[in-house]
């Protein structure tokens, strides 16, 4: 995604020109420059633009030297839900028709947007894009306005304010003011009031008259303030600015490139790999699995698929979908197969394919990955499920399995409160974390649960995969878990984390990614000078040896979170043996009840030994009656949703685990959860099973 042909939106303010800035430093060219003008006034009540300083936008196109085209807004805000959908008369197809008009001409692959936080603008901008297959780059996305806006500043970026509308902030004494000589004043209003310090929530506008792309600079001659609201305590005021000229600059800063290391996710990088890379180095023992089970199950298990009773709170999982019916041998055969046995299950509950709000995908073989993608994103629309993909050593016939969680409130929210289910489908190229160019979420929200897609080490502005081992990768991929639990709940950290697998294709990696794990959350705790989560339940981290990931990643982090308070959480741990066997199992239950994890490990009795099972039925009972009793222990009203079962493949795990969903059935009947069995290549601490539960009210 280098090399793009870019329009550029143009306000005229400091963040689309910076975006400018940021598009050239990663190595696209801007082409042609945009602009959404008002019909009569200067100020339009607009949601999507800035208008104030229109007047002057056709300097662009000299001081650039590049085509201007602009369109007169002649919509409204129509449509101002959260997720926006084609409305006639909407301000938002103004920009349609604007962009498709510059594709048309100047053949752009790309659109530069300088949105910094508002979530409004940014899907507005990513459905105008989508539907004209224009990729969207958003550089200053979720970026520190603080570090942003003295970033813009000393990359020489010349910006005055002509637009006030915030506590503290006079049109008499601001306006025309130059960026540079008021962000101190800015910093002091955001820290007494609030203020969003690049003028996020309105509270300013600028016009940038210099920036190292201009091949020219512009001055202003005169203007004339325009009072809009004289309010006593918050006065909204602007600048008409009624005469400017534009001067030439010297040579050697026309087109100046912005400084070397000046991008944020290499400088974030960077700072990840200081100290030394032990993994690179590290066995990799993929090649002692190939000889031992040619990285897939000899025996199949052609189960139906196992659904769970639906919970109070409207979930329901539906495990063990795949395309075994299917007569084509394809993927992409198997991969539609696979969609029809979905919808036969969700026609037989009353459920539909916008219910699904989480996909666990294993495949076998990571080159399916893409024809795969063509089938699946078929199925679903503008905001998908979270998807965790990996791949499994399925047996020989079978290309893929698919487990899916399903949601819709069982009854209507109470007086006085609300349900919430949103997605984040973040489609932008950014310094901020993964954009999600494939079908599928960052994260799907349902009231205080968050259950996260599976994220490996992509550099975020470029998607390409971080040249660097485990520890870096490790680094970066729970980073950006980090910052996706952050931009969906703003509070919510990993110390909200409820439950976590980390899948890893070395088991040399497992040591690395439990200390990268248990250093996360000591960080947490550090920052947290409130000492909000000091003393936290720390939620395990399962690692799973599976042959391969997306982009030949190390390591993938799929987490589901919690909106509480950690520190309240409840835990327990027990342990206990039946013949040559032991079983360990670990719970949390959240601080409100909500939901709760299960985390059971079936291994050696005695460590190092490699049991022989003589009876496999009395393994699974024990197994069953193990989770049973943990479930007793969380409470009792929960209901256990997914027992996903990773099993060895070289060891009697498949036997037990084909048992288990019958002997779980036989304790706890109806409350049974659906049974995912999911072959792997290795699991921590000589395990040979691994059932990792998740439950909710």
């Amino acid at each position: 995604m280098l090399n793009m042909k870019v329009v550029a939106l143009i306000s005229g303010g400091k963040d689309s020109c910076y975006n400018m800035m940021q598009c050239v430093a990663a190595g696209h060219r801007i082409v042609a420059l945009a602009n959404l003008r008002p019909a009569l006034t200067d100020e339009l009540d607009s949601y999507m633009y800035q208008t104030v300083g229109h007047h002057a936008i056709e300097l662009y196109a000299e001081v650039m030297d590049l085509p201007l085209y602009r369109r007169t807004i002649h919509g409204s805000s129509l449509n101002t839900s959260r997720n926006y959908s084609v409305t006639e008369g909407d301000e938002v197809e103004d920009l349609y028709e604007l962009l498709h008009l510059v594709k048309e001409k100047e053949g752009v692959e790309a659109v530069s947007v300088g949105a910094i936080l508002s979530d409004y603008q940014r899907v507005r901008v990513e459905n105008v894009c989508s539907r004209l297959g224009l990729q969207p780059l958003a550089y200053l996305w979720r970026r520190d306005q603080e570090s942003l806006l003295s970033e813009m500043i000393s990359s020489d970026l010349h910006a005055v304010l002509i637009k006030v509308a915030a506590f503290g902030l006079d049109p008499e004494k601001h306006l025309g003011k130059p960026l540079a000589d008021v962000e101190p004043y800015l910093k002091q209003l955001s820290q007494k009031y609030g203020v969003h310090i690049c003028g996020e929530g309105g509270e300013y506008e600028t016009f940038t008259l210099d920036c190292p792309l201009f091949k020219k600079k512009m001055v202003i001659d005169a203007a004339e303030t325009v009072i809009h609201s004289a309010d006593a305590f918050a006065p909204v005021g602007y600048l008409n600015l009624t005469e400017i000229h534009t001067e030439n600059k010297d040579a050697d800063v026309v087109a100046r490139a912005l400084p070397h290391g000046s991008c944020p996710c290499q400088n974030a990088i960077d700072k990840m790999t200081e100290e030394v890379e032990y993994a690179d180095q590290a066995q990799d023992n993929r090649q002692q699995f190939t000889s031992n089970c040619d990285l897939s199950c000899q025996q199949g298990h052609d189960l139906p698929p196992s659904c769970s009773p639906r919970s109070p709170k409207g979930y329901q999982w539906i495990s063990g979908i795949n395309g075994l019916l299917c007569k084509d041998l394809g993927i992409q055969g198997q991969t539609s197969a696979a969609f029809q046995q979905l919808q036969n299950e969700l026609d037989s509950r009353g459920w539909k394919m916008k219910d699904i709000i989480l996909v666990h995908l294993y495949v076998r073989s990571m080159e399916d990955f893409v024809p795969l993608n063509i089938v699946y994103k078929k199925h679903f629309g503008t905001n998908p499920p979270a998807r965790v993909c990996v791949q499994a050593p399925l047996p020989a016939v079978q290309l893929l399995q698919m487990d899916c969680l399903l949601h819709d409130w069982a009854e209507p929210s109470e007086e006085g409160c609300f349900h919430q289910r949103e997605a984040l489908h973040v489609q932008s190229l950014s310094h901020w974390a993964p954009a999600n160019i494939g079908p599928y979420s960052q994260a799907l929200r349902v009231d205080e649960t968050v259950f996260c897609a599976g994220q490996i080490a992509l550099v975020p502005c470029t998607m390409q995969l971080v040249k660097a081992g485990t520890r870096t990768q490790a680094r970066l991929a729970f980073s950006h878990v980090k910052k996706v639990l952050e931009a969906v709940i703003s509070s919510l950290t990993p110390a909200h984390v409820i439950q976590a697998h980390c899948y890893i294709t070395r088991h040399g990696d497992i040591p690395i990614v439990r200390s990268m794990w248990d250093g996360m959350l000591t960080a947490e705790e550090e920052e947290d000078e409130g000492s909000l989560h000091r003393g936290l339940l720390r939620e395990p981290l399962l690692a799973i040896v599976v042959p391969a990931l997306p982009r030949g990643a190390l390591v993938e982090l799929h987490v589901t979170a919690v909106q509480d308070d950690p520190t309240k959480r409840t835990s327990c741990h027990v342990t206990t043996k039946v013949a040559c066997l032991s079983i360990e199992c670990h719970t949390v239950t959240s601080a409100d009840a909500s939901g709760a994890s299960v985390s059971l490990s079936l291994l050696p009795a005695v460590p190092g030994v490699h049991p022989e099972v003589a009876d496999v039925k009395e393994a699974a009972d024990a197994v069953a009656a193990a989770f049973a009793n943990a479930k007793e222990k969380v409470d009792a009203r929960l209901a256990s949703l997914s027992a996903r079962v990773f099993y060895k493949c070289q060891s009697p795990a498949l036997q037990i685990g084909e048992g288990l969903e019958r002997s779980l059935r036989s304790c706890l009947g109806e409350s049974t959860p659906s049974v995912a069995l999911v072959p792997v290549l290795d699991l921590p601490d000589s395990q040979i099973l691994h059932l990792s539960c998740w439950l909710s009210a």
